[in-house]
């Protein structure tokens, strides 16, 4: 793994260093400024499968230099792990918003620092694994449908606050516990997401997917929030907002947006998308930060059940006499 450490502090570029070797990533390259880091990133000489980035610095800084490196070609998803002492959660939603996907704490512990990378190693191991079983041949591609699975967190771009789903997580782990108190998981699924899956084309899903997301985005749009596809159809949303109140208006808002859209297969047909969305619950104070999630989308799909058996009708029997 190519590691790109930035931070004005020579002493912390060494420290990363040296604390980056003893978990066996030797190949670091370090920078004292985001203006070095960008224009090494700009090379194209090396592509850097991480990047450590200090939010403090003169000129440009952490969160600016991720939002920019975020728009470079093959950086989209590239791992960044945000390094600061600033643990209030103004900052954590900004670097997140800006594209980050996790969060350490100075002064650093090396046991946790350690588990970041690793963890990191094993995300861009899985990312390439993934890549490598979606690239299939023309005789492949003529007996299936899609390169990926309904359940596969595909990436969506173009709606605003949608993070990836592994940042999602890392997000909520670093919510301090004032933003844990003010802060509330909520998520939203598509209905009947297999009959879209089935019969439509991979950019005809992925349109489906964007539709949903940004609609989702807009009814939260005076509220701070986060959200990321989960597969299946499913989006998990994390806001700032204190009172747990029931979505049926949440759900109606997003409805109501994307009626107006009115979406289309690419042959014309409508391609009504339905949502339903389950009752928000608040984040737990530890890192069962995938406790948390699932028990949002369990909610969001027992929704489900409860709109499909309201709409049935009643079994009525005419019995003769």
């Amino acid at each position: 793994m190519k590691i790109l450490a930035v931070d004005d502090d020579p002493f912390i570029l060494e420290l990363l260093t040296i604390m980056a070797a003893r978990a066996g990533f030797t190949d670091v390259t370090t920078a004292l400024s985001g203006e070095i880091a960008l224009a090494m990133v700009n090379e194209n000489s090396t592509v850097f499968d991480c990047l450590l980035v200090d939010i403090s610095m003169p000129g440009m800084d952490g969160i600016e230099l991720c939002g920019i490196v975020r728009k470079i070609p093959g950086y989209e998803i590239t791992p960044i792990i945000i390094l600061t002492a600033m643990a209030e959660k103004d900052y954590i939603d900004r670097a997140f918003q800006a594209g980050a996907t996790d969060y350490a704490n100075k002064p650093f512990n090396i046991v946790e620092l350690h588990a970041r990378l690793r963890m990191t190693d094993e995300l861009i191991t899985t990312r390439q694994q993934t890549d490598a079983d979606d690239t299939i041949s023309d005789d492949t591609i003529q007996s299936k449908k899609h390169h990926f699975d309904l359940s596969k967190k595909v990436a969506i771009g173009g709606v605003k606050n949608l993070i990836t789903y592994s940042a999602l997580k890392n997000y909520l782990v670093q919510l301090s516990h004032a933003g844990v108190a003010s802060s509330q998981v909520v998520a939203v699924k598509v209905d009947r997401i297999k009959d879209i899956y089935q019969r439509a084309s991979k950019a005809e899903f992925l349109y489906a997917l964007t539709e949903a997301a940004d609609a989702i985005d807009t009814a939260h749009r005076t509220i701070g929030h986060l959200m990321a596809y989960a597969g299946d159809g499913t989006f998990v949303v994390i806001s700032s907002k204190a009172s747990l109140e029931l979505s049926v208006a949440l759900e109606t808002e997003i409805q109501n947006l994307l009626d107006g859209r009115e979406t289309e297969y690419d042959n014309g047909d409508p391609l009504d998308i339905e949502v339903s969305v389950g009752n928000p619950i608040r984040p737990v104070l530890n890192k069962m930060q995938q406790q948390t999630i699932d028990r949002a989308i369990a909610r969001v799909d027992s929704r489900i059940v409860e709109k499909g058996t309201a709409k049935k009708p009643p079994n009525i029997r005419l019995i003769g006499t």
